[in-house]
């Protein structure tokens, strides 16, 4: 496509000149015709040339993009032609992105190779792409440009958003400061991973004697075991239509979302296997709790793309697998809501399946809208109507925490802005307390 410049508008006014200089007459209507014939040549000669301009453009972008996070993203302009070009830049940005500015407008050297940005900050997480880049080129004479589509679509990946990371990572730092300091520690006792070997006690039993070093050095030896500090941990994601609902400018699930990946990395950092479950009215994702660091990845890829679904969610399918895939104590982290109070009922009881033999922590994010609405003061019957609503609501969800609490299962309840470290404060806790 040929599009005129500013300069060719105004061009196109020299031959109304000519004809009001002349008065119209037959000289000057003549003159005008082969003015605009010129320019007309001169117009198509011009966007053909610039059709052709030995330029060549690459997009530089990153490998994956951060939901809220500023990243940049640069075009490199090469001009092989030894006069100057002008170019016009529209990339396509993957979708919900915002980009700054919208359009570069560049001015390339002769023989040349230069390099411009523009910011994009995502909104949305999962699988995204740039699209092509739709550009124009002036041409050689200033009065056409040519509008072209350079092909350059490139698929990437938009991660969710850890606006909480550094806040998880300064938990888990004051939970090991509690533990005695901020380094690992041996527990010894009655454990049966061995530790190392000492002077035989009377106290001893004699099944803790070593008698291949008794022999060696001539006097009883006895061993010391280390309690096993290893223990294994399952975060269960409920992705259900209560996960939907926002709470400040993002979803109750993108909230849990953030809390099971840094869960997962510091889980993964004290030496715990960590496994994953995603349910709804079914499950969606399974993960057998791994030790291994790849462990972590593969959580990031079963979660950064999923969505919660409008469907009622599945306690007793999710909670019972769980138990049945576990054969040692296991501590459950359930990633969830309770505002719908029918369906946490439901899991009221049926997580008496797992409190019989594991550790059972419920985490749940507080509903600010609710806590709002009780503590308005109406002013008019359809206020009051909201008020009481929002009190009843309330006292539900208190009523159910506390039946929860009382069945023998750990509750967690937390603004949306701080669950992710104040599961993991809990979690440090719990195992600072040897309750696996």
């Amino acid at each position: 496509m040929i599009i005129p410049s500013r300069r060719m508008m105004w061009l196109t006014a020299i031959p109304l000149v000519v004809i009001l200089g002349g008065r119209g007459a037959p000289a000057a209507v003549g003159a005008a015709w082969t003015i605009m014939g010129m320019l007309a040549a001169a117009f198509i000669a011009d966007g053909l040339l610039a059709r052709r301009l030995p330029i060549r453009l690459t997009r530089r972008a990153p490998d994956q993009l951060h939901v809220g996070q500023t990243d940049r993203v640069a075009w490199t302009v090469e001009n092989r032609l030894g006069a100057p070009v002008r170019l016009i830049l529209a990339d396509q940005p993957p979708e919900g992105a915002r980009a700054t500015p919208l359009v570069l407008e560049v001015e390339a050297p002769p023989r040349s190779r230069t390099t411009h940005e523009y910011e994009i900050v995502p909104t949305l997480r999962g699988p995204t792409a740039f699209g092509d880049l739709n550009y124009r080129a002036l041409g050689p004479l200033g009065i056409a440009w040519a509008q072209r589509r350079l092909p350059a679509g490139h698929s990437l990946r938009c991660m969710p958003q850890l606006a909480n990371a550094r806040a998880a990572e300064l938990a888990e730092r004051r939970a090991l400061l509690r533990q005695a300091g901020s380094h690992r520690f041996r527990w010894r006792g009655t454990g049966t991973s061995f530790e190392s070997l000492r002077e035989y006690s009377t106290q001893d039993d004699i099944r803790w004697v070593d008698w291949k070093a008794t022999a060696r050095l001539n006097r009883p030896i006895s061993r010391n075991f280390e309690v096993e500090r290893h223990q294994q941990v399952v975060v269960l994601v409920d992705s259900s239509r209560a996960m939907t609902t926002y709470c400040g400018h993002r979803t109750k699930f993108d909230a849990m979302l953030e809390a099971a990946v840094l869960l997962t990395r510091t889980a993964l950092g004290q030496g715990d296997d960590l496994g994953l479950m995603v349910f709804a009215d079914k499950v969606d994702l399974y993960l057998h709790p791994r030790r291994e660091r790849t462990q972590l990845n593969a959580v990031i890829e079963g979660l950064y793309a999923r969505e919660p679904r409008l469907v009622e969610p599945n306690f007793e399918l999710a909670l019972t697998l769980a138990a049945k895939r576990s054969s040692r104590r296991t501590l459950f982290i359930l990633l969830t809501d309770v505002t719908v109070v029918e369906a946490a009922r439901r899991m009221l009881l049926y997580s008496k399946v797992l409190t019989r033999r594991h550790l059972f922590l419920v985490v749940t994010i507080a509903d600010e809208t609710l806590e709002d609405n009780e503590l308005h003061e109406p002013h008019d019957a359809a206020e009051l109507y909201r008020v009481g609503v929002a009190a009843g609501l309330m006292q539900e969800r208190t009523i159910l925490l506390e039946e929860l609490r009382r069945s023998g299962v750990e509750v967690l309840d937390s603004r949306a802005d701080q669950v992710a470290p104040r599961a993991i404060e809990r979690y440090l806790d719990l195992k600072r307390r040897n309750m696996l």
